[in-house]
């Protein structure tokens, strides 16, 4: 694809193989990446964890050590061209506060994808993101994704818009939940994160006409007008996916709305 016009030089939103619904190694990345004239290439692939090892697609527990030896493999042969990041993307469970921290201690980067949330009435005391259909549950994982802000683990929220994929309506429950999630953004000064991924997957005929499900009109309307920080992020699975007319769109969302995307990361 050509590079005229490209907008991207960094990408800290990146998938491997290990997760199970990606293709390609680090080094497969890495190496489109360097083609492409990045800067920066920061993989964060789907973080282990035992609670989620028996109803969510991602590396089991046993398979972090290979994800942190193919990182250091590519660093070593590619470091010299382009900054290699090693992250994750992962949920946040406060009950398990010491294991950032402990990650932290080998990763350079944690980004918050908030995919379950707490629910008694659902299978393992966990709720999907897609699944959030009612006023509570939005409540919920407002309060879950403000509260990961806060403790400055995270260096970006993967699509915070997430929360609104089957809920019906833009009503005064999702508003409140965004502005939660908003004000934190700005307090803390963590980027929210406009998802090319959400784009890949197509428009929906819904009531209301034919949208995307995320990224989320609405909600980056009010972004927008509060002035939180954003990136646009490639949420790639496949090295082809880096760029692609996808993360333009992404790209261009962001401007017919007015935001000014955050382009690198202090990482």
């Amino acid at each position: 694809m050509s590079l005229k016009n490209q907008v991207m030089k960094n990408n800290y939103h990146t998938h491997m193989y290990l997760c199970k619904h990606a293709v390609g190694t680090v080094s497969d990345y890495v190496k489109k990446a360097v083609e492409l004239g990045f800067e920066t290439i920061g993989m964060s692939d789907h973080a282990p964890f035992e609670e989620l090892k028996d109803r969510s697609v991602r590396m089991i527990p046993s398979e972090y050590p290979i994800y942190l030896e193919e990182l250091e493999k590519a660093i070593h042969k590619y470091g010299s061209l382009i900054k290699i990041k090693k992250g994750l993307e992962i949920e946040y469970f406060p009950q398990h506060a010491e294991r950032y921290d402990e990650l932290l201690n080998t990763l350079d980067y944690l980004a918050l994808g908030q995919h379950y949330i707490p629910d008694d009435s659902s299978f393992q005391g966990l709720r999907s993101v897609y699944a959030l259909d009612t006023p509570k549950l939005l409540e919920v994982y407002s309060d879950t994704v403000a509260s990961a802000i806060a403790t400055l683990n995270f260096k970006f929220v993967c699509h915070p818009d997430l929360m609104l994929y089957s809920y019906p309506t833009f009503d005064e429950h999702a508003k409140a939940a965004t502005l939660k999630i908003i004000e934190a953004s700005i307090k803390y000064k963590i980027p929210l994160e406009i998802n090319a991924n959400g784009i890949r997957k197509g428009t929906r005929e819904l009531p209301e006409g034919k949208r995307y499900l995320y990224p989320r009109l609405e909600f980056w309307q009010l972004v927008k007008e509060k002035g939180a920080l954003v990136i646009v992020s490639s949420d790639a699975h496949d090295p082809e996916k880096l760029w692609d007319e996808e993360v333009k769109l992404a790209y261009e969302f962001a401007r017919e709305l007015g935001i000014e995307v955050v382009v690198s990361l202090d990482i």
